[in-house]
């Protein structure tokens, strides 16, 4: 069973982009906060997140970097603990919303999220 830990480590090492994200967010929070950091994620993936000087940090749901990450994220839905499930469920998905990144988003979702996502939005299951 996969852990907080675990989940980071995976994160960080799949999407290297990530990295100063997280750097960035340890020095603005002093601390590590999972549900706004991936909520950074997500916005990553979605190409919407601002670095401290407002420019926005290259990102974006198309390609297999994203698909990887979204993976990596599949993965721990399935085999985290109850800790790392609810970070997925709630602070994931809830920040995956209706740009239009994010509908690209949406087609890298294994069965697991899309599971999850039409259990807790009513989105249709296309299988």
């Amino acid at each position: 069973m996969s852990t907080l830990a675990h989940l980071l480590v995976d994160l960080l090492s799949t999407a290297p982009g990530l990295v100063p994200i997280y750097r960035e967010h340890l020095a603005l929070h002093d601390a590590l906060h999972p549900e706004l950091f991936i909520t950074q994620v997500a916005g990553w993936l979605g190409g919407t997140v601002r670095a401290a000087d407002g420019l926005t940090v290259p990102g974006g749901a198309s390609g297999d970097a994203a698909r990887t990450l979204v993976d990596v994220i599949e993965s721990h839905l399935k085999n985290g603990d109850a800790e790392v499930r609810e970070l997925i469920t709630l602070s994931f998905l809830e920040s995956v919303d209706a740009s239009p990144a994010n509908e690209v988003l949406r087609l890298h979702f294994g069965p697991s999220l899309k599971a999850e996502a039409a259990r807790r939005d009513g989105w249709p299951l296309d299988d």
